[in-house]
């Protein structure tokens, strides 16, 4: 019996049990599948590397060069000047996380649940592999965008979601000059409604795409993107997995709270997760603390979380609507891309998840210069 039971062991889960254990909270934290690779590119900003206190081993590559490329070939080159973006491996930050969570003294139990009961005020939840029921008086829903526990205790559905595929390659001639260099391809060839990526590791060069949830063949964009780029090597590593690309409409009860993936929490136009699920679930203890400890509401948590972070979801959402409908408008996004203080802004918002204020001029020139490629490419 615990006070919480944290279901899904990604970064979001393992960070509310660390925090709720090293708060004196009893917490369990189950996870199907200890050994789980997610197929996911593994960016972390700065910010996320600072707060979460992330050891420098675990950080592959520090990057500070990106391009992104249009349809038509068009390559701008960019230099993040105030930091850099972070590489990880998720099977090796996944699991770094939750041995964290068990030293501040979480247990950890490895089984799918195969149902959520609700009795006597508190929850039963029933495990495979013959386990006995675990039971506790709060649930943190950390499984996912096909989270068990939202669809169990009835919260509303994740409206969009985008498949995903991602092919690890050892290095390679071909993949020679992408060894310190980040790449994203805005290109319907790619894919017709999100973006294709290149992320460099210490020992392989990690390529996907993505795709709106059963709208297209997402192997034939895989494919046509490693025919692109030019690959003959055979990937030694597979992954597929949906992600949510829109907040929930709630994620938060009067017991029971939903972080990361399993309440929707990745951003449209990049599909960012991994920071707003670590810090969904540090928003999502602290509030379970409160509840526990002051009877403070959980929906506050939701609330903040909101509060913090509505105008980037948002802003991200216009961005993928407007730009990602067609070749024309990505090539108009891509040369956008080329000024210098729209590239400022974004590296200085990005590395902290903060919207940084720019001088009136500043925002009527990129206004302007939208509206202009918008123009032309619509």
């Amino acid at each position: 019996m615990y006070d919480v039971a944290v279901i899904g062991g990604g970064p979001s889960g393992a960070v509310a049990a660390a925090d709720l254990a090293k708060a004196g909270i009893s917490t369990v934290l189950i996870e199907r599948n200890l050994e789980n690779v997610k197929p996911c590119g593994g960016a972390i900003p700065l910010g996320l590397i600072e707060e979460f206190n992330i050891p420098a081993p675990l950080v592959e590559k520090k990057l500070s060069m990106m391009s992104v490329r249009s349809p038509g070939g068009r390559t701008i080159s960019m230099e993040m000047p105030n930091g850099y973006v972070g590489m990880v491996r998720r099977e090796r930050f996944d699991s770094y996380l939750r041995d964290r969570a068990k030293r501040y003294g979480s247990a950890i139990v490895e089984a799918f649940v195969r149902e959520i009961r609700e009795e006597n005020g508190r929850y039963s939840i029933h495990l495979s592999k013959g386990l006995p029921p675990v039971e506790a008086s709060f649930i943190i829903g950390a499984d996912g965008a096909n989270s068990k526990t939202a669809s169990a205790l009835g919260f509303p559905p994740n409206e969009l979601q985008v498949l995903a595929m991602q092919q690890r390659f050892g290095y390679c001639d071909t993949m020679k000059p992408y060894e310190e260099l980040v790449e994203i391809w805005f290109d319907g060839e790619v894919s017709p409604d999100f973006y294709g990526w290149i992320f460099p590791k210490t020992d392989h060069i990690a390529v996907g795409t993505g795709t709106e949830f059963r709208r297209h063949d997402l192997k034939a964009l895989q494919r046509r993107f490693i025919e692109k780029l030019g690959i003959t090597e055979t990937p030694y590593l597979e992954e597929t997995a949906k992600i949510p690309m829109k907040p929930r409409k709630s994620f938060a009860a009067d017991r029971v709270i939903l972080v990361g993936d399993a309440a929707g929490l990745v951003t449209p136009a990049n599909g960012e997760g991994i920071f707003f699920a670590m810090r969904s679930g540090r928003l999502g203890a602290e509030a379970m603390i409160g509840k526990i400890q002051n009877d403070k509401p959980l929906h506050a948590y939701e609330k903040k979380f909101r509060k913090l972070y509505s105008q980037i979801f948002f802003g991200l959402q216009v961005l993928q609507s407007v730009y990602y409908k067609s070749d024309r408008r990505r090539e108009s996004f891509v040369a956008i891309c080329e000024d210098r203080d729209v590239q400022r802004i974004t590296f200085d918002s990005y590395l902290y998840k903060k919207m940084v204020p720019a001088p009136w001029t500043v925002q009527m020139k990129i206004f302007m210069k939208n509206i202009y490629h918008l123009t032309k490419g619509s």
